[in-house]
């Protein structure tokens, strides 16, 4: 027997769907057939991306640029996805920042921006679609967080305050939201990566990042983002992960089970 995800005819949004793990899920949504709805803040490819990804898997693949710590902004996206791409039926909010900086030196601004995005980014963004799905009483709403390992731990090596409890903040709104609206068929579920080979991480230390390889990772290497996206797939698809709510997924290779 052959299981295969089928997301024909879905809309999803992925906010920072346009590179690292939020690509790698944009990717994976679009080659089972869902149609995407890509969010970026900055990115001067994301249009490129959107129409590269559209074009291969032949699905639609659309990009809007729009700054997910800021609610009125997000509200007007997800209204325009909906009408034009939509109706949405899942969202992946894994638009995330950090600032790697020794705490003794970090400041209210560096704070700011990385809960903006973070927290409230995640938040607002996960409020949004609820409301969309509320209206038109649609229950089977899915919601996934990318928060992180580092909800739970410190990474040694990499001083990064903000970023570790912006993603413990992450992961607990995920429990309470699943809770508050499991009323309304609405799933609320957390991925939480270890270390993943990205764009960001290549341009740190080599060193660095052989060390956590060989002595933080039982399985001795980082994951690809790919690896990342098939978690993400079940938690979106309502049979697969149709019982999955309120959770937090670590996948980490066993880093946290030293």
């Amino acid at each position: 027997m052959v299981v295969a995800f089928d997301f024909t005819g879905k809309a999803i949004i992925v906010t920072g769907g346009n590179r690292g793990i939020g690509f790698a899920i944009s990717n994976a949504i679009a080659k089972a057939g869902g149609n995407v709805a890509i969010i970026y803040r900055s990115s001067k490819d994301a249009k490129d991306v959107a129409a590269k990804l559209a074009k291969e898997h032949g699905t639609k693949v659309e990009a809007w640029q729009c700054d997910v710590g800021k609610a009125d902004e997000v509200a007007k996206t997800f209204k325009d996805i909906d009408e034009k791409l939509g109706p949405v039926q899942g969202l992946v909010a894994n638009a995330g920042v950090s600032i790697v900086k020794d705490a003794i030196s970090m400041s209210y601004e560096d704070y700011k921006y990385v809960y903006d995005t973070n927290v409230f980014g995640q938040f607002v963004c996960a409020q949004e679609a609820a409301k969309l799905w509320k209206a038109k009483d649609y229950k089977k709403g899915s919601i996934i967080f990318t928060s992180s390992m580092s909800d739970t731990i410190v990474n040694k090596g990499i001083h990064q305050v903000f970023y570790n409890s912006s993603k413990a903040a992450a992961s607990s709104i995920v429990k309470q939201l699943a809770v508050e609206w499991a009323p309304l068929g609405i799933r609320v579920n957390a991925l939480c990566p270890g270390y993943v080979a990205t764009d960001q991480t290549s341009h740190m230390d080599p060193k660095l990042l052989e060390w956590q390889k060989k002595e933080l990772v039982p399985l001795g290497r980082f994951s690809t983002p790919d690896e990342q996206s098939w978690m993400v797939l079940l938690l979106l698809h309502e049979e697969a992960g149709g019982y999955c709510t309120g959770q937090q997924y670590y996948v980490d290779g066993g880093a946290q089970a030293w």
